[in-house]
């Protein structure tokens, strides 16, 4: 280091205090900056800080970051470095971290004083905080780069935006995302300026984390670096909406210029619904970068809901009867089933068939068999009285006694007996309508 970097940087020990007993251990932090002297912005510095002690360290020094207006600081994850010195006769051991402060714009920075909390060994007293030196550190701009809000230089800049979902067809109540995706070529992400999202009367506004990444080849190194900037807005009221357009100016280390990137506005309309927010959405859960729904009530639907909850609530109350008539009425069904199985529509289809197909040994039954299932006639089956009425009836019943004398002349026209059959169930049912259902009085 030269004699100006060395003035510049200042060596500076501070010591924080001395163990109780004699000949305690000894503690000191000092801090420079490399490079020394006026730097360029945009430009990545190095703010070397050194933990010391006479002892050793039972634990790492805890390493904070601190914040500097107009320039981004960072600490990147590697490994400290372990230190061995000799001062004033004095061995000294410690740790060195970096950290990377870039000004992004012209003019002095203060580097604050902030504490770091050490655990020496050797002592009673677990830990001790040191707090580092105040510094100063002054960037310039080139020629032409003069009045630039932010100072990015870098080869090359790109940039694109995406807007979900179309805003096409958007309701009050809807959500939409704006994204930008900057790419600079050999340039570390965390260098990249944040993009700038401006606020929209009737929309609300819910920024999202960041997005970094480096883009690496194996032999190459560094490519370039990606950062992804993500706001969502939510759309408060019905009407016609502007995303405002957004300007990028970076400044090209090739060709030693200001450039400008414009990402054009984006123009939408949103409108009216019945439908209400249930609930606003949380303002944190949207700049965390949550997943989120907005959830909203329509008069007709949660009617239609409340209906449909009743009926699941009754059906569920009304359950156990339900099942019981269930087995009732199934229980009734099969009865009905079985006597109508046993009833006189069945047995007379079967006597039909038998006496178009079959012979008299199996018409005979069957017309026995309907004959006592008819409320028509008299049970045990009777055709009639000796005397008929119907001749047709009569030699239905002279075709069953020639049958049951093993007569071989016993045939039987159905077409005449089927007549003869209805004829007389007829008559049977209308003079059982014409009798009186109470019994005579008793007379005396």
């Amino acid at each position: 280091m030269n004699v100006r970097g060395f003035i510049f940087s200042i060596l500076t020990f501070f010591l924080s205090g001395l163990a109780a007993a004699q000949g305690g251990p000894q503690l000191m932090v000092r801090a420079h900056i490399e490079p020394s002297g006026t730097v360029v912005a945009g430009s990545e510095v190095k703010l070397i800080v050194d933990c010391l002690t006479t002892t050793w360290f039972t634990d790492a020094p805890n390493w904070p970051l601190f914040t500097v207006p107009g320039a981004i600081v960072n600490l990147p994850d590697e490994q400290a470095e372990n230190l061995h010195e000799v001062i004033n006769g004095v061995s000294w051991y410690g740790v060195s971290r970096a950290y990377r402060v870039v000004p992004q714009t012209a003019g002095a920075f203060e580097i604050p004083s902030f504490p770091i909390t050490v655990h020496p060994g050797g002592t009673n007293v677990p830990e001790a905080s040191l707090a580092t030196p105040a510094l100063r550190l002054v960037a310039t701009v080139p020629a032409g780069a003069e009045g630039m809000s932010v100072f990015f230089p870098t080869q090359k800049l790109s940039a694109k935006q995406t807007i979900e979902p179309s805003p096409d067809d958007l309701k009050v109540g809807g959500a939409l995302t704006r994204t930008i995706t900057q790419t600079a070529t050999g340039t570390e992400s965390m260098l990249i300026p944040p993009v700038k999202f401006g606020d929209v009367d009737g929309l609300k506004r819910y920024p999202k984390p960041s997005g970094t990444k480096n883009i690496m080849q194996d032999r190459a190194g560094l490519i370039a670096g990606e950062r992804t900037d993500t706001v969502t807005y939510v759309v408060n009221r019905s009407g016609r909406f502007k995303l405002p357009a957004v300007s990028i100016e970076w400044w090209n280390t090739a060709a030693q210029r200001r450039e400008k990137i414009v990402l054009p506005a984006v123009s939408f309309s949103a409108a009216a619904t019945r439908e209400k927010p249930l609930f606003d959405i949380p303002l944190d859960a949207l700049s965390k970068g949550g997943a989120h729904r907005i959830i909203v009530i329509d008069r007709l639907r949660a009617l239609i809901a409340c209906v449909v909850l009743a009926l699941l609530l009754a059906i569920v109350w009304a359950y156990p009867r339900l099942v019981t008539r269930y087995k009732l009425a199934k229980r009734a069904l099969v009865a009905a089933r079985s006597r109508y199985a046993e009833g006189e529509a069945p047995a007379w289809r079967v006597l039909r068939a038998a006496a178009r197909r079959g012979p008299l040994q199996r018409v005979i039954p069957a017309l026995y068999r309907w004959m006592d299932k008819s409320p028509d006639f008299k049970h045990p089956a009777r055709i009639g009285e000796p005397n008929f009425a119907n001749p047709d009836l009569k030699e239905l019943a002279d075709t069953v006694a020639r049958h049951y004398s093993d007569s071989p002349d016993a045939k039987l026209d159905w077409n005449k007996a089927e007549g003869a059959l209805r004829k007389a169930a007829k008559r049977a049912r209308k003079k059982r309508n014409e009798q009186s259902p109470l019994p005579p009085l008793n007379q005396y």
